[in-house]
């Protein structure tokens, strides 16, 4: 089952479940900054029921989006599993499903788990997790990156924080929202390539701890 395999990833990638953020609780991770230098939004605004909203800078999207894609492109391997994540108790499994389908162009799922959460108070909630089996199916990475970009400054924000590719390896790519991403490995030198082509796009507040790990010890 594909959620076993998802399981089976993340525990070889050293966490017993998924924890946000996930790159302080991965032994082996890098965060990459994926919002560029460009402004979030425009100057000018549009009027939505009387209310101003600002538009998103179509050439910051643009960027973070190459940035996104780059970097999966140079993932170890394609990933594998598509995992998104929803919360029933926000709108019913089947229009939060059918919004999924629509914005990332996916067809229905190959597993639907429903699972109960607890926040960082002991609150519980209800989660349901959607897998794909990215081998049987056409899959639009662009299309869906683009969504979770959006998805906190004007889009839809039911991808924020909520989308994740495994592959072998193991690695576990997740891209949280416009401004960063975290890849996690099962071992350095799986993403030692990935530190040193993209080097210049580590987040600044985390590059000393992932220098760290990746960078070579000094004599």
């Amino acid at each position: 089952m594909l959620a076993e395999d998802f399981d089976t990833i993340l525990y070889n990638l050293g966490m017993a479940w998924l924890e946000h953020p996930l790159f302080h609780h991965a032994p082996v991770t890098i965060r990459f900054e994926i919002g560029g230098d460009e402004p979030v939004y425009l100057e000018c605004t549009y009027s939505d029921e009387n209310t101003e909203k600002p538009t998103p800078n179509p050439a910051y999207v643009q960027g973070a989006l190459e940035r996104a894609i780059m970097i999966y492109r140079n993932l170890p391997a394609p990933p594998g599993i598509l995992r998104i994540d929803g919360y029933p108790e926000e709108k019913p499994v089947e229009s939060l499903l059918k919004a999924i389908q629509q914005r990332a162009a996916l067809p229905a799922p190959h597993e639907q788990v429903t699972a109960t959460m607890m926040d960082e108070d002991g609150d519980t909630y209800a989660q349901v997790q959607f897998y794909w089996d990215l081998s049987k199916i056409s899959f639009q990475p662009e299309r869906l990156l683009q969504e979770i970009i959006l998805g906190d400054i004007g889009g839809w924000n039911g991808f924020v924080s909520s989308v994740y590719l495994t592959g072998p390896g193991p690695f576990l790519y997740h891209l949280y929202d416009d401004r960063g991403l975290d890849i996690l490995g099962g071992s350095r030198e799986l993403l030692l390539p990935l530190y040193h082509q993209f080097n210049d796009w580590i987040l600044e507040y985390n590059l000393e701890k992932i220098d760290r790990l990746f960078a070579p010890a000094k004599e």
